[in-house]
């Protein structure tokens, strides 16, 4: 689409709401359009949040037009970015008609909740979308979500009241400061909700710590660490519940319910959970919000079992061709896993198995017995 044509979309947007008249310096009517103020942005150099944030700042609304040019010449491209909104608002009781446009993709959550979602390309230029919710009074944390593809770029976001609101001083117009903490060890009460079908939870802030669970879509957690400064973090320490912990990767999940920012920093790394190999009273003991990571196998032909990973090793038994079995550990050269089967234990050649549940590349590394 060409720019006047977006430039024509977007201006009209800003006549619904009521911007111009805010970018004149201008209050909005009642209304208008309400766009809160001082959201925190981060900007990345890529289309969906990879990495640490090329850019942080403080934006008074959400509502762009850059056309073909970039937020921030010489530090985002013109194409292919994406911008991350943070802010606490202070909301009355009532019904509000939330409204967001992109050209791209846009999404918008409140409290973790998603109320829009289009996040794909914007077919035919910039698109609004709205939704309307019921909100009780109190402060909510608002996430905008954008991205931008190839071509225009442009975004806003506001709201309007449909019924109640009241006239409380601050509704939907002033954020509010992160809550003090009682006392200076108190740590603030965040969450973390699942957006992905399934994400992987693991012993460390990175890939290459192992996996030691799973968990799903629209479950949630109380976030207890982050590994890195405020806006710069990848990954987040998660309370699992009954005791267990481990972290979860900064695009799989949203943040909110508090300011992340008074989180500690930490670099962690939780001991893996041993897998759970004791039947059906085992697996019942297990939280029920995350499932255990397991990897499962069958023989390929008889395979010899060993007492260590190494043809040195005491033969300890075989496992029948086609017999299934768990696989608890990787040997430190990825030649020799360590099975269950049955009342058997030690270590088969790789070649000798074919793995049927999980990957290999999960499993703890070593050449000692699990």
């Amino acid at each position: 689409m060409r720019s006047s044509t977006l430039g024509r979309l977007f201006l009209a947007a800003l006549i619904l709401s009521g911007a111009l008249a805010m970018l004149f310096g201008r209050q909005p009517a009642r209304a208008q359009g309400i766009t809160g103020s001082n959201w925190e942005g981060y900007y990345w150099s890529n289309p969906n949040f990879s990495g640490s944030p090329a850019l942080s700042r403080i934006d008074p609304a959400i509502l762009f037009n850059w056309a073909t040019g970039s937020p921030a010449p010489g530090i985002i491209p013109n194409d292919n970015f994406s911008v991350r909104w943070y802010n606490r608002i202070a909301f009355a009781a009532g019904t509000y008609r939330f409204r967001a446009g992109a050209d791209d993709g846009i999404r918008v959550a409140i409290n973790g909740n998603i109320i829009i979602n289009r996040f794909t390309p914007a077919v035919g230029g910039f698109t609004v979308n709205t939704a309307d919710v019921v909100l009780g009074a109190g402060t909510y944390e608002i996430i905008v979500d954008y991205y931008e593809g190839v071509g225009e770029a442009g975004v806003l976001f506001d709201w309007t009241v449909i019924s109640g609101g009241g006239d409380a001083p601050g509704v939907g117009t002033t954020p509010l400061a992160p809550p003090v903490a009682a006392t200076p060890t108190k740590v603030p009460v965040v969450k973390a909700v699942v957006i992905v079908d399934r994400a992987n939870i693991r012993s460390g802030p990175g890939t290459n710590f192992p996996t030691i669970g799973e968990a799903f879509k629209d479950q949630q957690f109380t976030v207890i660490g982050r590994n890195g400064d405020f806006g710069f973090e990848t990954w987040y320490l998660l309370d699992l519940g009954s005791g267990r912990r481990g972290w979860m990767f900064r695009q799989v999940i949203y943040v909110y319910g508090s300011n992340p920012a008074g989180l500690p920093r930490t670099q962690e790394v939780i001991d893996a959970p041993a897998i759970n190999t004791g039947g059906a009273d085992a697996a019942a003991s297990q939280p029920s919000a995350v499932q255990p990571f397991e990897v499962r196998g069958i023989a390929r032909n008889n395979a010899l079992v060993r007492s260590i990973p190494s043809l040195n090793g005491e033969r300890v038994g075989v496992i029948p061709k086609g017999a299934s079995f768990q696989i608890l550990k990787l040997s430190n050269n990825q030649a020799w896993v360590y099975i269950s089967y049955e009342d058997l234990r030690g270590w088969t050649y790789v070649p000798n198995i074919r793995v049927t549940v999980g990957r290999l590349g999960v499993l703890p590394r070593g050449n000692t017995a699990p």
